[in-house]
Protein backbone atom coordinates (compact mmCIF):
# COMPACT_ATOMS: atom_id res chain seq x y z
CA UNK A 1 0.00 0.00 0.00
CA UNK A 2 1.07 3.53 -1.09
CA UNK A 3 0.92 6.48 1.14
CA UNK A 4 0.64 10.04 0.34
CA UNK A 5 2.99 12.21 3.04
CA UNK A 6 1.18 15.42 4.21
CA UNK A 7 2.74 18.30 2.50
CA UNK A 8 4.18 16.26 -0.63
CA UNK A 9 3.66 17.47 -4.31
CA UNK A 10 1.27 15.10 -4.76
CA UNK A 11 -0.74 15.83 -2.12
CA UNK A 12 -0.64 19.90 -3.35
CA UNK A 13 -1.09 18.63 -7.37
CA UNK A 14 -4.62 17.08 -5.93
CA UNK A 15 -5.76 19.77 -4.01
CA UNK A 16 -5.30 22.33 -7.21
CA UNK A 17 -6.98 19.72 -9.99
CA UNK A 18 -10.03 19.59 -7.01
CA UNK A 19 -9.89 23.45 -6.77
CA UNK A 20 -9.74 23.62 -11.05
CA UNK A 21 -12.90 21.06 -11.26
CA UNK A 22 -15.01 23.58 -8.64
CA UNK A 23 -14.36 26.31 -10.84
CA UNK A 24 -15.47 24.73 -13.55
CA UNK A 25 -18.45 23.87 -12.57
CA UNK A 26 -19.12 27.19 -11.25
CA UNK A 27 -18.42 28.45 -14.63
CA UNK A 28 -20.88 26.20 -16.39
CA UNK A 29 -23.27 26.67 -13.36
CA UNK A 30 -23.17 30.04 -14.28
CA UNK A 31 -23.42 30.28 -17.56
CA UNK A 32 -26.32 28.00 -17.65
CA UNK A 33 -27.46 31.01 -15.53
CA UNK A 34 -26.91 33.19 -17.95
CA UNK A 35 -28.33 30.91 -20.92
CA UNK A 36 -31.42 30.98 -18.43
CA UNK A 37 -31.88 34.75 -18.08
CA UNK A 38 -31.22 35.33 -21.85
CA UNK A 39 -34.07 33.18 -22.63
CA UNK A 40 -36.41 35.09 -20.24
CA UNK A 41 -35.88 38.11 -21.42
CA UNK A 42 -36.32 37.23 -24.68
CA UNK A 43 -39.57 35.93 -24.03
CA UNK A 44 -40.80 39.10 -22.59
CA UNK A 45 -38.90 41.75 -24.90
CA UNK A 46 -39.87 43.23 -28.20
CA UNK A 47 -40.17 43.51 -31.68
CA UNK A 48 -39.45 45.36 -34.58
CA UNK A 49 -43.07 45.46 -36.28
CA UNK A 50 -44.27 46.84 -39.76
CA UNK A 51 -47.57 48.07 -40.10
CA UNK A 52 -49.35 50.04 -43.41
CA UNK A 53 -52.61 51.31 -44.06
CA UNK A 54 -52.90 51.97 -48.38
CA UNK A 55 -56.30 53.08 -49.61
CA UNK A 56 -55.92 51.63 -53.34
CA UNK A 57 -58.48 53.80 -55.23
CA UNK A 58 -61.17 51.46 -55.97
CA UNK A 59 -61.33 49.76 -59.57
CA UNK A 60 -64.84 50.93 -60.62
CA UNK A 61 -63.43 55.04 -60.98
CA UNK A 62 -63.02 56.64 -64.38
CA UNK A 63 -59.90 58.09 -64.20
CA UNK A 64 -59.23 61.17 -66.01
CA UNK A 65 -55.96 59.78 -67.21
CA UNK A 66 -55.82 56.48 -68.49
CA UNK A 67 -52.66 55.63 -66.72
CA UNK A 68 -54.60 55.91 -63.44
CA UNK A 69 -56.87 52.84 -64.01
CA UNK A 70 -56.68 50.03 -61.97
CA UNK A 71 -55.38 47.50 -64.55
CA UNK A 72 -52.79 49.65 -65.92
CA UNK A 73 -51.35 50.15 -61.93
CA UNK A 74 -52.30 46.80 -60.21
CA UNK A 75 -48.67 45.73 -60.64
CA UNK A 76 -47.15 48.78 -59.37
CA UNK A 77 -49.20 48.39 -56.23
CA UNK A 78 -48.56 44.94 -55.96
CA UNK A 79 -44.49 46.36 -56.29
CA UNK A 80 -44.75 48.02 -53.73
CA UNK A 81 -46.15 45.88 -50.73
CA UNK A 82 -43.44 43.38 -51.96
CA UNK A 83 -40.51 45.95 -51.77
CA UNK A 84 -41.86 47.50 -48.31
CA UNK A 85 -43.11 44.13 -46.77
CA UNK A 86 -45.03 45.20 -44.22
CA UNK A 87 -45.92 42.90 -41.63
CA UNK A 88 -49.64 43.51 -41.55
CA UNK A 89 -51.03 45.90 -44.20
CA UNK A 90 -54.90 47.44 -44.03
CA UNK A 91 -56.53 48.18 -46.72
CA UNK A 92 -59.34 50.85 -48.03
CA UNK A 93 -61.25 50.72 -51.54
CA UNK A 94 -59.86 47.66 -52.18
CA UNK A 95 -62.97 45.99 -54.15
CA UNK A 96 -64.02 42.82 -53.53
CA UNK A 97 -63.45 40.79 -56.18
CA UNK A 98 -60.65 42.40 -58.63
CA UNK A 99 -58.16 44.03 -56.02
CA UNK A 100 -58.89 42.56 -52.87
CA UNK A 101 -58.68 38.77 -54.53
CA UNK A 102 -55.27 40.04 -56.47
CA UNK A 103 -53.55 41.43 -53.11
CA UNK A 104 -54.74 38.07 -51.46
CA UNK A 105 -53.69 35.69 -53.92
CA UNK A 106 -50.37 37.54 -55.66
CA UNK A 107 -49.20 37.54 -51.43
CA UNK A 108 -51.04 34.24 -50.61
CA UNK A 109 -47.22 32.48 -50.06
CA UNK A 110 -46.14 35.28 -47.55
CA UNK A 111 -49.28 36.24 -45.87
CA UNK A 112 -52.73 35.25 -45.16
CA UNK A 113 -55.68 37.43 -44.81
CA UNK A 114 -59.15 38.58 -43.37
CA UNK A 115 -61.32 40.71 -45.08
CA UNK A 116 -65.30 40.72 -46.34
CA UNK A 117 -66.98 43.12 -48.82
CA UNK A 118 -68.68 45.71 -46.85
CA UNK A 119 -72.09 45.29 -49.40
CA UNK A 120 -73.38 41.86 -48.55
CA UNK A 121 -70.90 40.84 -45.45
CA UNK A 122 -69.50 38.29 -48.09
CA UNK A 123 -68.20 39.40 -51.42
CA UNK A 124 -69.57 42.32 -52.76
CA UNK A 125 -68.29 45.89 -52.55
CA UNK A 126 -65.37 47.55 -50.64
CA UNK A 127 -63.25 45.67 -48.31
CA UNK A 128 -61.69 46.97 -44.89
CA UNK A 129 -59.70 43.55 -44.70
CA UNK A 130 -56.19 43.41 -43.48
CA UNK A 131 -53.22 40.66 -44.86
CA UNK A 132 -50.62 39.64 -42.35
CA UNK A 133 -47.50 38.17 -42.66
CA UNK A 134 -47.70 34.55 -41.23
CA UNK A 135 -44.00 33.90 -40.41
CA UNK A 136 -44.26 37.10 -38.05
CA UNK A 137 -47.81 37.13 -36.15
CA UNK A 138 -50.43 34.87 -34.98
CA UNK A 139 -54.34 35.23 -35.77
CA UNK A 140 -56.21 34.60 -32.54
CA UNK A 141 -59.62 36.19 -33.27
CA UNK A 142 -61.24 38.60 -35.77
CA UNK A 143 -64.52 40.64 -36.95
CA UNK A 144 -65.81 42.73 -39.03
CA UNK A 145 -68.87 45.11 -37.69
CA UNK A 146 -70.43 48.29 -39.60
CA UNK A 147 -69.91 51.79 -38.67
CA UNK A 148 -73.46 52.46 -38.38
CA UNK A 149 -76.45 52.15 -35.73
CA UNK A 150 -76.73 48.21 -36.87
CA UNK A 151 -73.34 47.33 -37.09
CA UNK A 152 -73.80 43.87 -37.27
CA UNK A 153 -75.42 43.79 -40.48
CA UNK A 154 -73.90 45.68 -43.92
CA UNK A 155 -75.86 49.17 -43.28
CA UNK A 156 -75.33 52.74 -43.31
CA UNK A 157 -76.03 55.76 -41.07
CA UNK A 158 -74.96 58.93 -39.80
CA UNK A 159 -76.32 60.44 -42.84
CA UNK A 160 -73.42 59.00 -44.59
CA UNK A 161 -74.14 57.32 -48.20
CA UNK A 162 -71.96 54.51 -48.49
CA UNK A 163 -72.10 51.27 -46.29
CA UNK A 164 -68.93 51.81 -43.69
CA UNK A 165 -67.05 48.77 -41.93
CA UNK A 166 -64.31 48.23 -39.73
CA UNK A 167 -62.47 44.90 -39.89
CA UNK A 168 -60.31 43.69 -36.31
CA UNK A 169 -57.66 41.29 -35.49
CA UNK A 170 -56.35 39.66 -32.41
CA UNK A 171 -52.48 39.13 -32.98
CA UNK A 172 -50.10 37.50 -30.98
CA UNK A 173 -46.36 38.34 -31.91
CA UNK A 174 -44.51 35.08 -32.66
CA UNK A 175 -41.25 35.92 -31.76
CA UNK A 176 -42.51 37.34 -28.04
CA UNK A 177 -45.41 36.07 -27.54
CA UNK A 178 -47.17 39.57 -27.08
CA UNK A 179 -50.69 39.91 -27.95
CA UNK A 180 -51.88 43.11 -29.74
CA UNK A 181 -55.33 44.15 -31.11
CA UNK A 182 -55.66 45.83 -35.00
CA UNK A 183 -58.25 47.73 -36.54
CA UNK A 184 -58.55 48.77 -40.02
CA UNK A 185 -60.97 51.17 -41.47
CA UNK A 186 -62.57 53.72 -44.20
CA UNK A 187 -64.82 56.57 -42.30
CA UNK A 188 -67.41 57.82 -44.01
CA UNK A 189 -67.29 61.70 -45.52
CA UNK A 190 -70.11 63.41 -43.91
CA UNK A 191 -69.00 65.12 -40.56
CA UNK A 192 -71.87 63.60 -38.40
CA UNK A 193 -70.60 60.46 -40.11
CA UNK A 194 -67.07 60.76 -38.82
CA UNK A 195 -67.75 62.13 -35.45
CA UNK A 196 -70.52 59.48 -34.74
CA UNK A 197 -68.40 56.84 -36.50
CA UNK A 198 -65.24 57.60 -34.28
CA UNK A 199 -67.29 57.48 -30.82
CA UNK A 200 -68.46 54.33 -31.95
CA UNK A 201 -64.93 52.95 -32.41
CA UNK A 202 -64.00 53.86 -29.66
CA UNK A 203 -66.90 52.12 -27.62
CA UNK A 204 -66.10 49.16 -29.73
CA UNK A 205 -62.13 49.41 -28.96
CA UNK A 206 -63.30 49.13 -24.75
CA UNK A 207 -65.98 46.32 -25.62
CA UNK A 208 -63.63 44.11 -27.27
CA UNK A 209 -60.90 44.71 -25.83
CA UNK A 210 -61.74 45.17 -22.30
CA UNK A 211 -57.77 44.21 -20.68
CA UNK A 212 -56.77 46.96 -22.40
CA UNK A 213 -54.09 44.95 -24.54
CA UNK A 214 -52.14 47.17 -27.01
CA UNK A 215 -54.25 48.28 -30.00
CA UNK A 216 -53.47 49.92 -33.45
CA UNK A 217 -56.18 51.11 -35.65
CA UNK A 218 -55.45 52.42 -39.19
CA UNK A 219 -57.27 53.78 -42.21
CA UNK A 220 -58.40 56.30 -44.49
CA UNK A 221 -59.95 58.49 -41.83
CA UNK A 222 -61.07 61.50 -44.85
CA UNK A 223 -60.67 64.31 -42.17
CA UNK A 224 -57.39 65.55 -40.76
CA UNK A 225 -56.10 65.66 -37.34
CA UNK A 226 -57.77 69.11 -36.30
CA UNK A 227 -61.11 67.64 -36.62
CA UNK A 228 -62.88 67.69 -33.74
CA UNK A 229 -63.92 64.47 -34.45
CA UNK A 230 -60.61 62.54 -32.96
CA UNK A 231 -61.68 64.34 -29.51
CA UNK A 232 -62.68 61.30 -28.02
CA UNK A 233 -59.72 59.06 -29.61
CA UNK A 234 -57.11 61.17 -28.50
CA UNK A 235 -57.96 60.53 -25.30
CA UNK A 236 -56.95 56.62 -25.38
CA UNK A 237 -54.64 56.91 -28.50
CA UNK A 238 -52.21 58.68 -30.11
CA UNK A 239 -50.39 59.64 -33.73
CA UNK A 240 -47.95 57.98 -34.98
CA UNK A 241 -47.50 60.47 -37.73
CA UNK A 242 -47.02 62.96 -34.32
CA UNK A 243 -45.20 60.66 -31.81
CA UNK A 244 -42.48 58.96 -33.77
CA UNK A 245 -38.95 60.62 -34.08
CA UNK A 246 -38.49 60.22 -37.26
CA UNK A 247 -41.68 60.87 -39.42
CA UNK A 248 -42.49 63.47 -42.23
CA UNK A 249 -45.29 66.12 -43.11
CA UNK A 250 -46.63 64.48 -46.56
CA UNK A 251 -50.44 64.87 -47.63
CA UNK A 252 -50.94 61.20 -47.57
CA UNK A 253 -54.15 62.10 -50.16
CA UNK A 254 -52.52 63.43 -53.42
CA UNK A 255 -55.78 63.62 -55.33
CA UNK A 256 -53.65 62.14 -58.30
CA UNK A 257 -51.23 65.14 -58.07
CA UNK A 258 -53.83 67.60 -57.43
CA UNK A 259 -51.81 70.26 -54.73
CA UNK A 260 -55.35 72.36 -54.16
CA UNK A 261 -56.44 69.26 -52.76
CA UNK A 262 -53.41 67.17 -50.71
CA UNK A 263 -54.46 66.28 -47.11
CA UNK A 264 -53.13 64.25 -44.42
CA UNK A 265 -56.12 62.37 -43.90
CA UNK A 266 -54.39 58.81 -43.74
CA UNK A 267 -53.97 57.43 -40.11
CA UNK A 268 -51.99 54.92 -37.86
CA UNK A 269 -53.35 55.58 -34.08
CA UNK A 270 -51.41 53.54 -31.20
CA UNK A 271 -52.13 53.11 -28.23
CA UNK A 272 -49.34 54.25 -25.27
CA UNK A 273 -47.99 51.07 -24.74
CA UNK A 274 -46.71 50.80 -28.18
CA UNK A 275 -43.79 52.92 -29.24
CA UNK A 276 -43.54 54.29 -32.80
CA UNK A 277 -40.01 54.25 -33.92
CA UNK A 278 -40.25 55.89 -37.55
CA UNK A 279 -43.29 56.92 -39.83
CA UNK A 280 -43.44 56.90 -43.18
CA UNK A 281 -45.38 58.62 -46.33
CA UNK A 282 -44.42 56.65 -49.08
CA UNK A 283 -44.05 58.68 -52.63
CA UNK A 284 -41.99 56.26 -53.93
CA UNK A 285 -42.49 55.76 -57.74
CA UNK A 286 -43.32 51.99 -58.21
CA UNK A 287 -43.81 50.12 -61.80
CA UNK A 288 -43.04 53.12 -63.92
CA UNK A 289 -46.17 54.87 -62.17
CA UNK A 290 -45.38 58.35 -59.98
CA UNK A 291 -48.52 57.31 -58.40
CA UNK A 292 -49.78 54.58 -57.95
CA UNK A 293 -52.95 55.46 -56.37
CA UNK A 294 -54.66 58.75 -54.82
CA UNK A 295 -53.23 58.11 -51.60
CA UNK A 296 -49.82 57.42 -50.58
CA UNK A 297 -49.06 54.20 -48.21
CA UNK A 298 -48.60 55.16 -44.92
CA UNK A 299 -46.25 52.92 -42.77
CA UNK A 300 -44.46 52.94 -39.53
CA UNK A 301 -41.90 50.55 -37.26
CA UNK A 302 -43.70 50.03 -33.93
CA UNK A 303 -42.11 48.57 -30.78
CA UNK A 304 -44.90 46.36 -28.76
CA UNK A 305 -43.07 46.01 -25.41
Amino acid sequence: MRYLLKNSPITFAMKETDNQARMHLLSNVFRIAVGCLMLTVASCGTAKLSVMSFNVRQSHAKEVNPNDSWDNRKEACLEMLQTRKPDLVGFQEAQFKGQWSFFRDSLASEYDSVGIGRDNGVDKGETSGFLYKTSVLTLLDSGTFWVSETPDVPSNSFDEKYNRSLTWGLFKVNKTGKRFFYFNTHLGLTWKSQVEGVNMIVGKMKELNPEGIPLIFSGDLNTDISSKAFDNLKQIMLNSHDVAPVTDDIPTYNAWGNKNKERIIDFIWITPDIKCLEYHTDTTPYGGHELISDHYPVYCIIKIS
